[in-house]
């Protein structure tokens, strides 16, 4: 008996899950650690002042760029024991069909710090053009979708169908430069826990095997995510988890294009 497509691709994110589940307890101590950091920044004083003084303290920033090393640490371990089983992602550095969708899900801090790398980076004003266009594509696509000319796949949530329609756009990200992410080592847990195990090309949404590639996801661990909400009731910055819309709300309503200051 012939195996359909689907039928593959269903047997093919089963073991992969599979997989995933396996190496889980290894990297639980990257977990830990994060989740450890997290609760210490969130404990550090002065974060509710953010919004109106646009300082916070040094040791906080410093102690996300170990978060997000332990993340990444996390997803290499889960990545070698896949490949130990047979299966390795082909995600390599100047792939950039991932970077059609539009990150969700992304905290306050990780927003600053996103918005502090642009800063520093020279390109801030060039970004925010890009994601002006960007907030147009999406709010255009969720005007339709509230009209009902969006159609998901069953099961989907309205969210979800949303952020299909977009990815279907192909519009590139806003930090794309020549090929590359301008904020690489900032980018949110959005961008770096998404992965696949199918030829690259297949990742392309016009590619005619789009539907067919087998992607994953590397989450942060529950506990880590409770501790990111933890921060941003502590930053209160209400800020959109939609990553172009929540930074141009951080850009233009709280930073007034200012820096982050650190002390």
């Amino acid at each position: 008996m012939e195996t359909s497509p689907q039928g593959s691709l269903d047997e093919a994110s089963l073991r992969a899950a599979r997989l995933i589940q396996d190496s889980s307890p290894g990297a639980a101590h990257y977990q830990k650690k994060m989740a450890a950091c997290l609760f210490e920044i969130a404990h550090q004083d002065h974060l509710e002042g953010f919004r109106a003084s646009g300082v916070l303290p040094a040791e906080a920033m410093k102690t996300f760029r170990k978060v997000l090393r332990l993340y990444d640490a996390s997803a290499l371990h889960m990545l070698g024991m896949l490949r130990r089983s047979g299966m390795s992602v082909s995600c390599r550095l100047g792939c950039t069909h991932c970077c059609r969708h539009m990150p969700a899900g992304v905290s306050s801090l990780e927003m600053i710090a996103i918005y502090q790398a642009m800063d520093q980076s020279g390109l801030k004003n060039r970004i925010f053009r890009r994601c002006l266009e960007a907030e147009w594509v999406w709010h255009e696509i969720c005007r339709r979708h509230r009209k009902g000319l969006l159609e998901g796949d069953e099961g989907d949530t309205p969210r979800e169908v949303v952020l299909k329609a977009y990815q279907a756009a192909a519009h590139p990200c806003p930090f794309l430069g020549n090929g590359r992410c301008v904020v690489y080592p900032y980018r949110p847990f959005a961008c770096r826990m998404h992965f696949s195990f199918s030829p690259k090309h297949w990742c392309d949404p016009a590619h005619f095997q789009s539907p067919y590639a087998v992607r994953f996801n590397l989450e942060p661990d529950p506990e880590v995510l409770d501790e990111l909400d933890r921060l941003d009731e502590r930053l209160g910055l209400d800020l959109s988890d939609v990553l172009v819309c929540g930074l141009l709300e951080l850009m233009v309503n709280v930073m007034r294009f200012g820096p982050v200051r650190c002390i």
